[in-house]
Protein backbone atom coordinates (compact mmCIF):
# COMPACT_ATOMS: atom_id res chain seq x y z
CA UNK A 1 0.00 0.00 0.00
CA UNK A 2 1.44 3.62 -0.48
CA UNK A 3 1.84 5.84 2.13
CA UNK A 4 -1.06 8.59 2.73
CA UNK A 5 -0.55 12.03 3.96
CA UNK A 6 -2.77 13.95 6.43
CA UNK A 7 -3.47 17.17 6.34
CA UNK A 8 -3.99 18.78 10.14
CA UNK A 9 -5.59 21.98 10.56
CA UNK A 10 -5.85 24.49 13.49
CA UNK A 11 -3.16 23.12 15.81
CA UNK A 12 -1.82 25.14 18.53
CA UNK A 13 1.08 27.50 18.47
CA UNK A 14 3.40 25.62 20.43
CA UNK A 15 2.74 21.97 18.28
CA UNK A 16 5.91 20.68 17.89
CA UNK A 17 7.12 17.87 15.39
CA UNK A 18 7.81 15.59 18.26
CA UNK A 19 4.63 15.53 20.37
CA UNK A 20 2.45 15.92 16.95
CA UNK A 21 4.32 12.50 16.13
CA UNK A 22 3.83 11.38 19.35
CA UNK A 23 -0.05 11.79 19.10
CA UNK A 24 -0.09 9.79 15.52
CA UNK A 25 1.90 7.12 16.46
CA UNK A 26 -0.62 5.50 18.34
CA UNK A 27 -2.82 4.76 15.25
CA UNK A 28 0.57 3.42 13.23
CA UNK A 29 3.73 3.65 12.09
CA UNK A 30 4.64 6.92 10.37
CA UNK A 31 6.83 7.85 7.56
CA UNK A 32 7.41 11.65 7.97
CA UNK A 33 5.91 14.32 10.36
CA UNK A 34 6.22 17.87 10.49
CA UNK A 35 5.15 21.05 11.45
CA UNK A 36 6.85 24.97 10.68
CA UNK A 37 9.31 25.90 12.88
CA UNK A 38 6.81 28.46 14.29
CA UNK A 39 3.48 26.99 13.72
CA UNK A 40 0.88 28.66 12.17
CA UNK A 41 -1.85 26.46 12.94
CA UNK A 42 -1.30 23.39 10.64
CA UNK A 43 1.03 20.19 10.13
CA UNK A 44 1.52 17.31 8.05
CA UNK A 45 1.94 13.75 8.49
CA UNK A 46 2.59 10.95 6.76
CA UNK A 47 1.65 7.03 7.26
CA UNK A 48 3.34 4.36 6.15
CA UNK A 49 -0.46 2.57 5.31
CA UNK A 50 -3.31 4.06 3.86
CA UNK A 51 -5.52 2.41 6.46
CA UNK A 52 -3.77 3.37 9.47
CA UNK A 53 -4.72 7.30 7.55
CA UNK A 54 -8.49 6.93 7.15
CA UNK A 55 -8.47 5.88 10.90
CA UNK A 56 -6.31 8.92 11.97
CA UNK A 57 -9.26 11.01 9.99
CA UNK A 58 -11.94 9.13 12.17
CA UNK A 59 -10.42 9.03 15.71
CA UNK A 60 -7.67 11.63 16.04
CA UNK A 61 -10.12 14.82 17.38
CA UNK A 62 -8.30 16.75 20.27
CA UNK A 63 -4.40 17.79 20.28
CA UNK A 64 -3.49 19.32 23.91
CA UNK A 65 -6.96 19.57 25.18
CA UNK A 66 -8.07 21.25 21.37
CA UNK A 67 -10.23 20.32 18.56
CA UNK A 68 -8.55 19.46 15.34
CA UNK A 69 -9.42 18.72 11.80
CA UNK A 70 -7.46 15.89 10.59
CA UNK A 71 -8.13 15.53 6.52
CA UNK A 72 -5.78 13.95 3.12
CA UNK A 73 -3.00 16.14 2.66
CA UNK A 74 -3.86 17.20 -1.55
CA UNK A 75 -0.73 16.30 -3.90
CA UNK A 76 1.09 19.00 -4.96
CA UNK A 77 1.25 19.93 -8.26
CA UNK A 78 4.65 18.98 -10.82
CA UNK A 79 5.33 22.93 -11.93
CA UNK A 80 8.10 24.00 -12.33
CA UNK A 81 7.27 27.86 -12.11
CA UNK A 82 5.67 27.27 -9.03
CA UNK A 83 8.81 25.43 -7.89
CA UNK A 84 11.06 28.57 -8.00
CA UNK A 85 8.45 31.01 -6.41
CA UNK A 86 9.09 29.00 -3.25
CA UNK A 87 12.41 28.35 -3.54
CA UNK A 88 13.48 32.11 -1.99
CA UNK A 89 11.04 31.43 0.89
CA UNK A 90 13.04 30.57 4.50
CA UNK A 91 10.64 27.75 5.13
CA UNK A 92 12.95 24.36 5.47
CA UNK A 93 11.87 21.20 3.50
CA UNK A 94 10.26 18.30 5.41
CA UNK A 95 13.04 16.34 5.47
CA UNK A 96 15.28 19.01 7.92
CA UNK A 97 12.37 20.03 9.76
CA UNK A 98 11.93 16.42 10.92
CA UNK A 99 15.55 16.40 11.37
CA UNK A 100 15.84 13.23 9.49
CA UNK A 101 17.98 12.83 6.05
CA UNK A 102 15.94 11.58 2.99
CA UNK A 103 18.48 8.63 2.99
CA UNK A 104 18.13 7.58 6.65
CA UNK A 105 14.14 6.86 5.70
CA UNK A 106 14.87 5.05 2.90
CA UNK A 107 17.33 2.75 4.79
CA UNK A 108 14.29 2.15 7.90
CA UNK A 109 13.02 -1.04 8.22
CA UNK A 110 9.42 -1.59 9.60
CA UNK A 111 9.11 -5.09 11.63
CA UNK A 112 5.71 -5.76 12.28
CA UNK A 113 3.69 -8.93 13.88
CA UNK A 114 6.63 -8.39 16.74
CA UNK A 115 6.32 -10.38 20.01
CA UNK A 116 5.58 -8.51 22.81
CA UNK A 117 8.34 -10.15 24.52
CA UNK A 118 11.10 -8.39 22.08
CA UNK A 119 13.12 -5.68 23.43
CA UNK A 120 14.76 -2.66 21.60
CA UNK A 121 18.40 -4.30 22.47
CA UNK A 122 16.93 -7.90 20.80
CA UNK A 123 16.80 -5.87 17.90
CA UNK A 124 19.46 -4.05 17.70
CA UNK A 125 21.77 -7.79 18.80
CA UNK A 126 19.92 -9.63 15.77
CA UNK A 127 19.89 -6.95 13.27
CA UNK A 128 23.69 -5.94 13.79
CA UNK A 129 24.61 -9.15 11.62
CA UNK A 130 23.59 -7.23 8.57
CA UNK A 131 25.15 -3.95 9.43
CA UNK A 132 25.24 -0.87 11.26
CA UNK A 133 22.21 -0.11 13.50
CA UNK A 134 21.57 3.04 13.84
CA UNK A 135 18.57 3.07 15.97
CA UNK A 136 16.15 0.35 16.98
CA UNK A 137 12.97 1.53 18.60
CA UNK A 138 10.00 0.10 19.61
CA UNK A 139 7.03 2.37 19.93
CA UNK A 140 4.58 2.23 23.38
CA UNK A 141 1.22 2.85 24.40
CA UNK A 142 0.09 5.68 26.22
CA UNK A 143 -0.55 3.01 29.43
CA UNK A 144 3.06 1.36 28.52
CA UNK A 145 2.42 -1.28 26.63
CA UNK A 146 4.49 -2.40 23.12
CA UNK A 147 2.31 -1.59 20.51
CA UNK A 148 3.75 -4.72 18.27
CA UNK A 149 5.75 -3.57 15.88
CA UNK A 150 8.98 -1.58 15.61
CA UNK A 151 11.63 0.39 13.27
CA UNK A 152 15.21 -0.13 12.23
CA UNK A 153 17.33 2.28 10.93
CA UNK A 154 20.33 1.42 9.17
CA UNK A 155 23.14 3.31 7.98
CA UNK A 156 22.68 2.37 3.92
CA UNK A 157 19.90 0.91 1.46
CA UNK A 158 22.33 -1.85 0.93
CA UNK A 159 22.69 -3.37 4.99
CA UNK A 160 18.96 -2.52 4.62
CA UNK A 161 17.87 -4.53 1.97
CA UNK A 162 20.32 -7.43 3.44
CA UNK A 163 18.51 -7.28 6.28
CA UNK A 164 15.31 -7.23 4.63
CA UNK A 165 15.96 -10.25 2.63
CA UNK A 166 17.21 -12.44 5.15
CA UNK A 167 15.03 -11.84 7.97
CA UNK A 168 11.05 -11.36 6.26
CA UNK A 169 8.84 -13.74 7.82
CA UNK A 170 11.14 -15.34 10.44
CA UNK A 171 10.55 -15.53 13.90
CA UNK A 172 11.96 -13.24 16.52
CA UNK A 173 11.80 -14.50 19.89
CA UNK A 174 8.86 -16.51 18.96
CA UNK A 175 5.32 -15.00 18.85
CA UNK A 176 3.47 -15.08 21.88
CA UNK A 177 0.53 -16.37 20.35
CA UNK A 178 1.94 -19.72 19.46
CA UNK A 179 3.43 -19.94 22.90
CA UNK A 180 0.27 -18.98 25.30
CA UNK A 181 -1.60 -21.76 24.77
CA UNK A 182 -4.51 -22.04 27.45
CA UNK A 183 -5.21 -25.70 27.55
CA UNK A 184 -2.35 -27.98 28.83
CA UNK A 185 -0.31 -30.50 26.92
CA UNK A 186 -1.22 -33.49 29.58
CA UNK A 187 -4.93 -33.44 28.69
CA UNK A 188 -4.82 -36.68 28.27
CA UNK A 189 -3.29 -37.57 31.92
CA UNK A 190 -6.37 -36.40 33.33
CA UNK A 191 -4.43 -34.49 35.91
CA UNK A 192 -5.84 -31.38 34.59
CA UNK A 193 -10.10 -29.10 35.27
CA UNK A 194 -11.52 -27.21 33.92
CA UNK A 195 -13.49 -24.32 36.66
CA UNK A 196 -16.58 -22.68 35.63
CA UNK A 197 -19.13 -20.49 37.48
CA UNK A 198 -15.93 -18.31 38.71
CA UNK A 199 -16.92 -14.65 40.41
CA UNK A 200 -15.35 -12.03 37.94
CA UNK A 201 -12.90 -10.87 41.36
CA UNK A 202 -11.63 -13.92 42.06
CA UNK A 203 -8.06 -14.27 41.75
CA UNK A 204 -5.59 -17.12 40.90
CA UNK A 205 -4.20 -17.35 44.53
CA UNK A 206 -7.81 -17.39 46.18
CA UNK A 207 -8.58 -20.36 43.61
CA UNK A 208 -5.66 -21.78 44.65
CA UNK A 209 -6.04 -22.28 48.78
CA UNK A 210 -9.48 -23.72 47.87
CA UNK A 211 -7.90 -26.74 45.66
CA UNK A 212 -4.84 -27.16 47.79
CA UNK A 213 -6.90 -29.46 49.98
CA UNK A 214 -7.40 -32.43 47.28
CA UNK A 215 -4.02 -32.13 46.25
CA UNK A 216 -0.38 -30.99 45.95
CA UNK A 217 -0.88 -27.89 42.54
CA UNK A 218 1.34 -27.65 39.57
CA UNK A 219 -0.46 -24.22 38.05
CA UNK A 220 -3.75 -22.17 38.44
CA UNK A 221 -4.51 -20.34 35.84
CA UNK A 222 -7.97 -18.07 35.47
CA UNK A 223 -9.11 -17.01 32.08
CA UNK A 224 -8.53 -13.06 30.91
CA UNK A 225 -10.95 -11.72 27.85
CA UNK A 226 -8.16 -10.11 25.70
CA UNK A 227 -10.26 -7.39 24.97
CA UNK A 228 -11.79 -5.99 28.77
CA UNK A 229 -8.85 -7.55 30.80
CA UNK A 230 -11.19 -8.68 33.41
CA UNK A 231 -11.94 -12.49 34.17
CA UNK A 232 -13.92 -14.51 31.90
CA UNK A 233 -15.43 -16.64 34.85
CA UNK A 234 -13.77 -19.50 34.29
CA UNK A 235 -9.94 -21.37 34.85
CA UNK A 236 -8.20 -24.50 34.36
CA UNK A 237 -6.25 -26.18 37.35
CA UNK A 238 -3.15 -29.12 36.95
CA UNK A 239 -2.55 -31.02 39.69
CA UNK A 240 0.36 -33.46 40.39
CA UNK A 241 -1.66 -36.41 40.10
CA UNK A 242 -4.58 -37.82 38.87
CA UNK A 243 -5.84 -38.69 41.86
CA UNK A 244 -6.02 -35.05 43.31
CA UNK A 245 -7.87 -33.82 40.23
CA UNK A 246 -10.39 -36.91 40.93
CA UNK A 247 -11.03 -35.42 44.21
CA UNK A 248 -11.32 -32.28 43.15
CA UNK A 249 -14.24 -33.18 40.40
CA UNK A 250 -16.07 -35.35 42.64
CA UNK A 251 -16.51 -32.99 45.65
CA UNK A 252 -17.84 -30.75 42.66
CA UNK A 253 -20.64 -33.13 41.97
CA UNK A 254 -21.88 -33.40 45.31
CA UNK A 255 -25.36 -32.83 46.68
CA UNK A 256 -25.89 -29.18 46.72
CA UNK A 257 -28.08 -30.09 49.99
CA UNK A 258 -25.99 -29.00 53.38
CA UNK A 259 -23.57 -26.71 51.06
CA UNK A 260 -22.06 -29.78 49.04
CA UNK A 261 -19.58 -28.63 46.46
CA UNK A 262 -16.80 -26.22 46.35
CA UNK A 263 -17.83 -23.22 46.87
CA UNK A 264 -15.41 -19.95 46.36
CA UNK A 265 -16.17 -16.41 46.88
CA UNK A 266 -19.85 -17.32 47.36
CA UNK A 267 -20.31 -18.84 44.12
CA UNK A 268 -20.64 -22.78 43.59
CA UNK A 269 -17.81 -24.27 41.07
CA UNK A 270 -18.63 -26.20 38.18
CA UNK A 271 -15.60 -28.69 37.74
CA UNK A 272 -15.03 -30.63 34.49
CA UNK A 273 -11.67 -32.90 33.18
CA UNK A 274 -10.26 -31.15 30.55
CA UNK A 275 -10.22 -31.19 27.04
CA UNK A 276 -7.96 -30.62 23.99
CA UNK A 277 -8.41 -28.32 21.50
CA UNK A 278 -9.66 -30.12 19.35
CA UNK A 279 -12.35 -31.65 21.10
CA UNK A 280 -13.66 -28.04 22.41
CA UNK A 281 -13.43 -26.86 18.79
CA UNK A 282 -16.16 -29.77 18.44
CA UNK A 283 -17.87 -28.87 21.15
CA UNK A 284 -18.29 -24.95 20.16
CA UNK A 285 -19.70 -25.89 17.19
CA UNK A 286 -22.50 -27.75 18.61
CA UNK A 287 -23.53 -26.08 20.62
CA UNK A 288 -26.31 -23.72 20.05
CA UNK A 289 -25.26 -20.02 20.94
CA UNK A 290 -28.34 -18.76 23.30
CA UNK A 291 -28.41 -14.98 24.55
CA UNK A 292 -27.77 -15.98 28.40
CA UNK A 293 -26.21 -12.75 29.58
CA UNK A 294 -27.14 -10.54 32.19
CA UNK A 295 -26.05 -7.34 31.17
CA UNK A 296 -28.14 -6.22 28.36
CA UNK A 297 -24.75 -5.69 26.61
CA UNK A 298 -26.79 -5.69 23.32
CA UNK A 299 -28.51 -2.58 24.58
CA UNK A 300 -25.71 -0.49 24.61
CA UNK A 301 -25.83 -0.32 20.47
CA UNK A 302 -29.47 1.16 20.86
CA UNK A 303 -29.65 4.43 19.25
CA UNK A 304 -25.86 5.02 18.23
CA UNK A 305 -24.86 7.25 15.36
CA UNK A 306 -21.71 6.51 13.89
CA UNK A 307 -19.78 9.80 11.90
CA UNK A 308 -20.22 8.98 8.51
CA UNK A 309 -23.04 7.13 8.45
CA UNK A 310 -26.48 7.76 6.91
CA UNK A 311 -28.21 8.65 10.22
CA UNK A 312 -24.96 10.98 10.75
CA UNK A 313 -26.34 13.57 8.01
CA UNK A 314 -27.61 16.88 9.56
CA UNK A 315 -26.22 16.16 13.02
CA UNK A 316 -24.01 19.11 13.53
CA UNK A 317 -20.08 18.74 14.83
CA UNK A 318 -20.11 19.61 18.56
CA UNK A 319 -23.59 16.40 18.94
CA UNK A 320 -21.22 14.22 16.82
CA UNK A 321 -18.17 14.95 19.04
CA UNK A 322 -20.31 14.08 22.19
CA UNK A 323 -22.00 11.15 20.54
CA UNK A 324 -18.23 10.00 20.38
CA UNK A 325 -17.04 11.09 24.03
CA UNK A 326 -19.83 9.29 25.28
CA UNK A 327 -19.58 6.25 23.14
CA UNK A 328 -15.68 6.19 24.65
CA UNK A 329 -17.25 6.41 28.12
CA UNK A 330 -19.35 3.60 27.77
CA UNK A 331 -16.97 1.50 26.24
CA UNK A 332 -14.70 1.95 29.32
CA UNK A 333 -17.15 1.49 31.41
CA UNK A 334 -18.13 -1.85 30.64
CA UNK A 335 -15.03 -3.07 30.30
CA UNK A 336 -15.95 -4.07 34.45
CA UNK A 337 -17.92 -7.08 34.53
CA UNK A 338 -20.05 -5.59 37.39
CA UNK A 339 -21.65 -2.60 35.32
CA UNK A 340 -24.38 -4.21 32.98
CA UNK A 341 -26.78 -1.88 30.76
CA UNK A 342 -30.34 -1.17 32.56
CA UNK A 343 -33.26 -2.07 30.11
CA UNK A 344 -35.67 0.55 32.07
CA UNK A 345 -33.24 3.71 32.98
CA UNK A 346 -32.65 6.24 30.03
CA UNK A 347 -30.15 8.57 30.29
CA UNK A 348 -30.75 11.80 28.14
CA UNK A 349 -28.08 14.37 27.65
CA UNK A 350 -27.89 17.33 25.45
CA UNK A 351 -31.30 18.93 27.35
CA UNK A 352 -31.34 22.51 27.51
CA UNK A 353 -31.11 24.51 30.55
CA UNK A 354 -34.96 25.72 31.10
CA UNK A 355 -36.32 22.05 31.24
CA UNK A 356 -36.86 20.59 34.06
CA UNK A 357 -38.10 17.64 35.91
CA UNK A 358 -41.81 18.23 35.38
CA UNK A 359 -41.04 19.10 31.68
CA UNK A 360 -39.01 16.57 31.39
CA UNK A 361 -41.63 13.53 32.48
CA UNK A 362 -44.27 14.92 30.24
CA UNK A 363 -42.06 14.49 27.47
CA UNK A 364 -40.79 10.61 28.15
CA UNK A 365 -44.46 10.23 28.89
CA UNK A 366 -45.46 11.21 25.74
CA UNK A 367 -42.98 10.22 23.82
CA UNK A 368 -43.51 6.64 25.05
CA UNK A 369 -47.23 6.25 24.04
CA UNK A 370 -49.44 8.18 26.53
CA UNK A 371 -52.14 6.25 28.56
CA UNK A 372 -50.54 2.79 30.14
CA UNK A 373 -47.12 4.00 30.66
CA UNK A 374 -45.91 4.27 34.18
CA UNK A 375 -42.51 5.99 35.02
CA UNK A 376 -40.98 5.46 38.19
CA UNK A 377 -38.69 8.20 38.18
CA UNK A 378 -37.65 11.24 36.43
CA UNK A 379 -34.53 13.54 37.52
CA UNK A 380 -32.85 16.15 35.99
CA UNK A 381 -29.41 16.99 37.40
CA UNK A 382 -28.31 20.33 38.81
CA UNK A 383 -24.97 22.13 40.13
CA UNK A 384 -24.75 21.22 43.90
CA UNK A 385 -23.50 24.71 44.19
CA UNK A 386 -26.12 27.20 43.78
CA UNK A 387 -25.61 31.03 42.69
CA UNK A 388 -26.15 33.53 45.52
CA UNK A 389 -29.94 34.00 45.55
CA UNK A 390 -31.59 30.66 43.96
CA UNK A 391 -32.49 27.65 45.79
CA UNK A 392 -31.11 25.27 42.89
CA UNK A 393 -28.39 25.50 41.06
CA UNK A 394 -28.19 25.93 36.97
CA UNK A 395 -29.05 22.32 34.87
CA UNK A 396 -25.94 20.04 33.91
CA UNK A 397 -27.95 19.35 30.62
CA UNK A 398 -28.45 15.68 31.55
CA UNK A 399 -31.23 13.59 33.17
CA UNK A 400 -32.37 9.83 34.03
CA UNK A 401 -36.03 8.62 33.36
CA UNK A 402 -36.64 5.10 34.37
CA UNK A 403 -39.70 3.05 33.06
CA UNK A 404 -41.72 0.00 34.73
CA UNK A 405 -41.93 -1.32 31.26
CA UNK A 406 -38.83 -1.99 29.28
CA UNK A 407 -40.76 -1.75 25.92
CA UNK A 408 -41.95 1.59 26.73
CA UNK A 409 -38.38 2.96 27.35
CA UNK A 410 -37.07 1.38 24.17
CA UNK A 411 -39.67 3.74 22.42
CA UNK A 412 -39.23 6.64 23.99
CA UNK A 413 -35.65 6.39 22.77
CA UNK A 414 -36.72 5.62 19.68
CA UNK A 415 -38.84 8.82 19.46
CA UNK A 416 -36.62 11.15 21.17
CA UNK A 417 -33.17 10.25 20.04
CA UNK A 418 -31.82 12.81 17.73
CA UNK A 419 -35.24 14.41 17.01
CA UNK A 420 -35.21 17.68 15.84
CA UNK A 421 -38.88 18.20 16.75
CA UNK A 422 -38.01 17.98 20.14
CA UNK A 423 -35.57 21.10 21.25
CA UNK A 424 -34.74 22.03 17.29
CA UNK A 425 -32.22 21.51 14.87
CA UNK A 426 -29.64 22.56 16.83
CA UNK A 427 -29.96 20.43 20.32
CA UNK A 428 -31.56 17.46 19.54
CA UNK A 429 -31.44 14.89 22.48
CA UNK A 430 -29.18 12.22 23.31
CA UNK A 431 -31.07 9.74 24.62
CA UNK A 432 -29.51 6.17 25.61
CA UNK A 433 -30.06 3.42 28.23
CA UNK A 434 -28.25 4.09 30.94
CA UNK A 435 -25.41 1.91 32.29
CA UNK A 436 -25.70 0.51 36.27
CA UNK A 437 -22.99 -0.69 38.86
CA UNK A 438 -24.18 -3.52 40.47
CA UNK A 439 -21.95 -2.76 43.41
CA UNK A 440 -23.39 0.23 44.07
CA UNK A 441 -27.09 -1.05 43.77
CA UNK A 442 -26.53 -3.62 46.25
CA UNK A 443 -24.92 -1.11 48.81
CA UNK A 444 -28.19 0.96 48.06
CA UNK A 445 -30.46 -2.09 48.67
CA UNK A 446 -28.94 -2.49 52.16
CA UNK A 447 -29.29 1.54 52.93
CA UNK A 448 -32.99 1.25 51.85
CA UNK A 449 -33.73 -2.08 53.88
CA UNK A 450 -31.75 -0.68 56.59
CA UNK A 451 -34.27 2.54 56.64
CA UNK A 452 -37.01 0.67 56.28
CA UNK A 453 -36.41 -1.37 59.54
CA UNK A 454 -35.51 2.04 61.82
CA UNK A 455 -38.95 3.31 60.23
CA UNK A 456 -40.73 0.03 61.42
CA UNK A 457 -38.76 0.39 64.91
CA UNK A 458 -40.25 4.10 65.17
CA UNK A 459 -43.77 3.05 63.99
CA UNK A 460 -44.26 -0.13 65.94
CA UNK A 461 -42.19 1.36 69.04
CA UNK A 462 -43.36 1.91 72.79
CA UNK A 463 -43.38 5.63 71.83
CA UNK A 464 -45.74 5.52 69.00
CA UNK A 465 -49.71 7.15 69.36
CA UNK A 466 -50.86 3.90 67.97
CA UNK A 467 -49.64 1.75 71.11
CA UNK A 468 -49.75 4.34 73.71
CA UNK A 469 -52.89 3.11 75.61
CA UNK A 470 -51.43 -0.07 75.31
CA UNK A 471 -47.89 1.15 76.89
CA UNK A 472 -49.89 2.38 79.74
CA UNK A 473 -51.69 -0.72 80.98
CA UNK A 474 -48.75 -2.85 80.69
CA UNK A 475 -47.13 -0.15 82.86
CA UNK A 476 -49.66 -0.52 85.39
CA UNK A 477 -49.96 -4.38 85.40
CA UNK A 478 -45.90 -4.98 84.73
CA UNK A 479 -44.31 -1.80 85.67
CA UNK A 480 -41.75 -0.33 85.05
CA UNK A 481 -37.68 -1.98 84.73
CA UNK A 482 -36.89 1.05 86.78
CA UNK A 483 -38.93 0.02 89.47
CA UNK A 484 -36.45 -2.38 91.12
CA UNK A 485 -36.84 -5.89 92.07
CA UNK A 486 -40.61 -7.10 91.83
CA UNK A 487 -41.73 -10.67 93.49
CA UNK A 488 -44.14 -12.40 91.46
CA UNK A 489 -47.56 -12.68 92.98
CA UNK A 490 -47.26 -16.54 93.79
CA UNK A 491 -44.57 -16.01 95.86
CA UNK A 492 -45.92 -13.39 97.94
CA UNK A 493 -48.78 -15.54 99.19
CA UNK A 494 -48.98 -19.10 100.53
CA UNK A 495 -51.79 -21.70 100.92
CA UNK A 496 -52.57 -23.02 104.02
CA UNK A 497 -54.58 -26.25 104.78
CA UNK A 498 -58.18 -24.98 104.94
CA UNK A 499 -58.10 -23.31 102.03
CA UNK A 500 -56.98 -19.45 103.18
CA UNK A 501 -53.92 -17.47 102.21
CA UNK A 502 -51.32 -16.16 104.68
CA UNK A 503 -48.35 -13.44 103.24
CA UNK A 504 -44.91 -15.12 103.07
CA UNK A 505 -42.79 -14.26 105.20
CA UNK A 506 -39.22 -13.39 102.58
CA UNK A 507 -36.24 -13.74 104.01
CA UNK A 508 -33.57 -10.32 103.90
CA UNK A 509 -31.58 -10.21 100.75
CA UNK A 510 -28.00 -12.76 100.92
CA UNK A 511 -26.17 -10.25 98.89
CA UNK A 512 -25.92 -6.53 99.50
CA UNK A 513 -23.52 -3.91 97.83
CA UNK A 514 -22.76 -3.97 94.10
CA UNK A 515 -23.50 -7.11 92.31
CA UNK A 516 -20.60 -8.39 91.07
CA UNK A 517 -20.98 -10.81 87.66
CA UNK A 518 -18.62 -13.67 87.01
CA UNK A 519 -17.17 -12.52 84.08
CA UNK A 520 -16.07 -9.23 86.68
CA UNK A 521 -14.53 -11.45 89.63
CA UNK A 522 -11.07 -10.94 90.56
CA UNK A 523 -10.86 -7.86 88.44
CA UNK A 524 -9.86 -4.78 90.28
CA UNK A 525 -12.91 -2.06 90.36
CA UNK A 526 -12.88 1.17 88.55
CA UNK A 527 -11.88 3.85 91.27
CA UNK A 528 -13.07 7.44 89.49
CA UNK A 529 -10.81 9.82 90.61
CA UNK A 530 -11.78 12.34 92.88
CA UNK A 531 -13.05 16.07 92.10
CA UNK A 532 -10.37 18.44 92.64
CA UNK A 533 -11.10 21.66 94.97
CA UNK A 534 -10.81 24.40 92.93
CA UNK A 535 -8.62 26.92 94.47
CA UNK A 536 -9.37 30.69 93.87
CA UNK A 537 -7.50 33.00 92.18
CA UNK A 538 -5.45 35.83 93.10
CA UNK A 539 -8.43 38.37 91.56
CA UNK A 540 -11.02 36.04 93.32
CA UNK A 541 -9.19 36.53 96.91
CA UNK A 542 -8.54 40.24 96.40
CA UNK A 543 -12.07 41.05 95.20
CA UNK A 544 -13.45 38.98 98.11
CA UNK A 545 -11.24 40.38 100.63
CA UNK A 546 -12.04 43.68 99.62
CA UNK A 547 -15.65 43.15 99.88
CA UNK A 548 -15.49 41.54 103.37
CA UNK A 549 -13.75 44.98 104.53
CA UNK A 550 -16.18 47.49 103.15
CA UNK A 551 -18.71 45.05 104.62
CA UNK A 552 -16.92 45.42 107.96
CA UNK A 553 -16.30 49.29 108.21
CA UNK A 554 -20.25 50.25 107.19
CA UNK A 555 -22.14 51.75 109.56
CA UNK A 556 -26.03 50.57 110.75
CA UNK A 557 -28.47 52.77 108.71
CA UNK A 558 -29.68 54.02 111.65
CA UNK A 559 -26.52 55.13 113.18
CA UNK A 560 -25.89 57.27 109.76
CA UNK A 561 -29.12 59.11 110.49
CA UNK A 562 -28.58 60.27 113.42
CA UNK A 563 -25.02 61.45 112.66
CA UNK A 564 -26.71 63.92 110.13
Amino acid sequence: MPAVTVFVRRLPATATNEHLAEVFSEIGPLKNCFVTEKCRGFGYVTFSMEDDAQRAIKEVREYEGEKIFVTVAKKKPDDKKKKKKHEPTETKSPAKRTGIKKIKLKARLIIRNLSFKCEDDDLKQIFSEFGTVMEAKIPLKPDGKKRGFAFVQFKNMAEAGKALAAMNLKEIKASPKKKRDPLPSDVNEGRTIFIRNLAFDTDEEGLEEVLLQFGELKYVRVVMSVDTGYSKGCAFAQFKSKEGADKCIAAAAEDEKEFGGIRVDGRRLNVLPAVNREDAVKFKDKKVKTHTGSRNLYLAREGLIRPGSKTAEGVSETDLAKRTRFEELKRAKLKDMNVYVSKTRLCVHNLPKIVDQQKLQKLCFSAAGGKGVRIAECRVMYDKKPICGQVMGKSLGYGFVEFKEHEHALQALRHLNNNPDIFGPQKKPIVEFSLEDGRKLKLKAIRLENSKVRLSCILTGPLSKANAANVVKQEKEQGRQYSGFMTKPEVEHVELKDGKKRPKVLHMPSHRGPKIRKRDKGKQPMVQPKKQKKVPSRKERKGSSFIEKSSMNRKPVSQRVEER
